[in-house]
C-alpha cells in the first residue's frame, strides 16, 4: 500500500499543509518583531478554504519557537482563554469575618473561625489576569480563536481591550482569529473591538495555477515508489479549481483508489485511475460540503442562486437584472438576498450588475434535486 498524507477532514487539522507561504511569512517575520503591524491577524474565508489548518499552523510554529500557544473555539471562548492562563476559572478566598454581638447591652466582639468562599472569574478579570500572565516571567503568548463569527461580539470586544491594554504595556504578545466573511465587517465596526480593527485582514481565496502544481508535485513526491506524471497533476489542478478542500479530496480518493486496486510497491498514475478519483472526489465534497451549505441558507436565498447559474454567460458571469426577471421580482427587491450571499463569501460582485460564484461546483449542484436531504425525497415519494 502506497502511504495517504492527505486527510480532508473539515475543520480538522490535514496531514498535510499546502500554500498560504505568505501569510506564514508575515507571522514567522512577526514573532520576531515585538513591533510589527502582523502581530494581530484576522482571517476570512469561505468553508473549506483552510482557515482551521492555517490557525493550526500558526500554532506549531509559535511553540517551535517556544511561545506558549493558546487554541480557543468559539464556545466559552474566554472562560477557555482565562481556563488556560490560569489553569481554573474559580479562586478561593478566605475571608475572617468579626462577630459583633452585644451581651447584656454591653458591646462586644466575639471571634470566629476564617471561612473560605469561591469567587468566579469573568471577563470583567480578563484584561488584568492576561497582563498578569504575560509579565510573570515575560511570557511569550499566542491566541487563536476559530469560527470567531460565533463569538458573542461582547466577549470579542472584552478579549481586544484586555490584548490592547497588555500590547500598551509592551507584553510579547500575538492574536490571530478566523471566521467566514461575513465577520470581519461585523467586528472591525464594532466599538469596542479597535484591537483587531487595527489586525492584518487576510482573505483566503482560491489558490492560483502555479501554486496547486506546486502543491501537488510537493506532495505526491514524498509518497514512495508513486509516480504521478505532469499530466496527472494538470488534470487533478483543472478539477479542483485550486479549493484546498478540493485538493485534498482529490489526493485522498486518488491514493485510496490506488490501494484498493494495486497491490505492487511501484506504480504510475493512470488517466483512468484519476478520473474515477475526481468522480469520487466531487460526489464527497457535493455531500459534505455544498449541501450542508444549501440546507443552512434561507430560501430566497437559494432561489436566488438557482436562477442566478441559470443566467450565467461565457464568463461564469450573472447579470443581476437577468436574475430579477427570472424570480419575477423587481430588481431592488434583490438586494438584501445578493448582500448576504456576498458578506458569506458565496458569490461576488465583480462589475456593476454582475455576479459570480465563488465556490466551485456550487453553480451546477443548485440546480439539482440531490442536496434536498434523503428525508424529505423519501418523504416526497410517499405522498406523506
Amino acid at each position: 500500500m502506497f502511504s495517504n498524507p492527505f486527510s480532508p477532514i473539515f475543520g480538522g487539522k490535514p496531514g498535510v499543509f499546502f500554500g498560504r507561504e505568505k501569510v506564514l511569512s508575515l507571522f514567522e517575520h512577526a514573532m520576531i518583531d515585538v513591533g510589527s503591524d502582523n502581530r494581530a491577524i484576522f482571517i476570512t474565508g469561505t468553508r473549506g478554504s483552510g482557515k482551521t489548518a492555517l490557525l493550526e499552523q500558526l500554532s506549531i510554529r509559535a511553540t517551535a519557537q517556544k511561545r506558549k500557544a493558546i487554541d480557543l473555539g468559539p464556545e466559552n471562548t474566554i472562560s477557555q482563554l482565562i481556563y488556560a492562563l490560569t489553569g481554573y476559572d474559580e479562586v478561593t478566598e478566605t475571608v475572617n469575618p468579626q462577630a459583633n454581638v452585644s451581651i447584656l447591652g454591653i458591646g462586644g466582639g466575639i471571634g470566629i473561625g476564617s471561612v473560605s468562599k469561591q469567587k468566579h472569574i469573568g471577563k470583567e478579570n480578563l484584561q488584568s489576569l492576561l497582563l498578569e500572565e504575560c509579565l510573570k516571567n515575560k511570557k511569550k503568548l499566542l491566541v487563536t480563536i476559530d469560527e470567531i463569527q460565533k463569538v458573542p461580539i461582547e466577549d470579542v470586544s472584552s478579549i481586544c481591550n484586555a490584548f490592547q491594554m497588555a500590547s500598551r504595556k509592551g507584553c510579547d504578545i500575538m492574536l490571530a482569529v478566523a471566521g467566514l466573511p461575513y465577520a470581519y465587517s461585523t467586528i472591525i465596526k464594532h466599538e469596542g473591538c479597535t484591537y483587531l480593527r487595527r489586525a492584518t485582514h487576510e482573505e483566503l481565496g482560491l489558490f492560483t495555477w502555479e501554486e496547486t502544481i506546486a502543491s501537488f508535485n510537493s506532495i505526491f513526491s514524498g509518497i514512495k515508489g508513486l509516480s504521478v506524471n505532469s499530466g496527472i497533476v494538470e488534470k487533478l489542478n483543472r478539477a479542483c479549481y485550486g479549493h484546498p478542500y478540493i485538493m485534498q479530496l482529490l489526493g485522498y480518493h486518488l491514493i485510496l483508489h490506488i490501494n484498493d486496486h494495486i497491490t505492487g510497491k511501484k506504480h504510475s498514475v493512470t488517466d483512468d485511475e484519476a478520473d474515477t478519483a475526481i468522480k469520487n472526489a466531487i460526489f464527497a465534497y457535493e455531500q459534505r460540503a455544498l449541501r450542508p451549505l444549501l440546507d443552512e441558507l434561507p430560501n430566497s436565498e437559494r432561489s436566488y442562486l438557482v436562477k442566478m447559474s441559470e443566467c450565467l454567460d461565457s464568463d461564469r458571469l450573472a447579470d443581476t437584472s437577468d436574475i430579477a426577471r427570472r424570480l419575477g421580482i423587481a430588481q431592488n427587491k434583490l438586494s438584501r438576498p445578493r448582500a448576504y450571499l456576498i458578506d458569506h463569501g458565496i458569490i461576488a460582485s465583480p462589475e456593476h450588475g454582475k455576479v459570480m460564484f465563488c465556490i466551485p461546483y456550487l453553480a451546477d449542484f443548485v440546480k439539482k434535486d440531490e442536496y434536498i436531504s434523503d428525508a424529505i425525497t423519501i418523504a416526497r415519494q410517499r405522498r406523506v
